[in-house]
């Protein structure tokens, strides 16, 4: 097994996300891999949904992710422009709304399976990353004003939550999917996907 900083070791029984459609994730892969190539060879695009999981969910947990997932409407998520949690190297698509997926978030963090003592679980900002600097590239705010010169903007219908878990090389892959309640008249209203 491939030796993981502490940072990775948090990750080792999975995390919630929203994977984006592949149409997004072409787009925005496409940035990652140029930008940030270490950081998209753990796992392509996505919006991480929760804090890390304490452990591998059993059946019961499973149980309940399900029906909390199921409690919320499918929606609209668009995301852009680029923006920064500068000088922490780290660029990013906005998402809106973002209220919703906190929403999501804080209901799925009431299961009680995610570490919620690590750092910015109260204050956490929905997000697509771009890069986090993991590649060597100087992430600044003229790499910021680059991205936002070139990058696109769009939405997608957000339909379901995916586990994902890594295996020993910190490569992650979708395990599972948990759906959420598809109103399609709600989504439908929103515009066409």
């Amino acid at each position: 097994m491939s030796e993981w900083t502490n940072w990775q070791e948090s990750f080792r029984c999975g995390v919630l996300v929203i994977v984006p459609p592949e149409r997004v994730r072409r787009t925005v892969d496409r940035l990652r891999a140029g930008y940030d190539p270490t950081s998209h060879s753990y796992f392509g695009t996505h919006i991480t949904l929760t804090q890390p999981m304490v452990r591998i969910p059993r059946e019961d947990d499973w149980a309940r992710l399900v029906q909390v997932a199921a409690g919320f409407d499918a929606f609209r998520i668009e995301y852009g422009p680029p923006d920064s949690f500068l000088p922490y190297p780290c660029i990013w698509f906005r998402i809106r709304p973002n209220a919703r997926v906190l929403e999501i978030r804080k209901a799925l963090h009431g299961v009680g399976l995610f570490n919620l003592g690590l750092p910015h679980t109260d204050d956490f900002i929905p997000h697509m990353t771009i890069t986090e600097g993991r590649s060597g590239r100087k992430v600044d705010e003229e790499l910021l004003a680059e991205l936002r010169d070139r990058s696109v903007e769009g939405s997608f219908v957000c339909r379901e939550v995916a586990y994902i878990t890594p295996n020993p090389r910190f490569r992650f892959a979708v395990r599972r999917t948990l759906k959420l309640r598809r109103r399609l008249k709600a989504v439908a209203s929103q515009g066409a996907v």
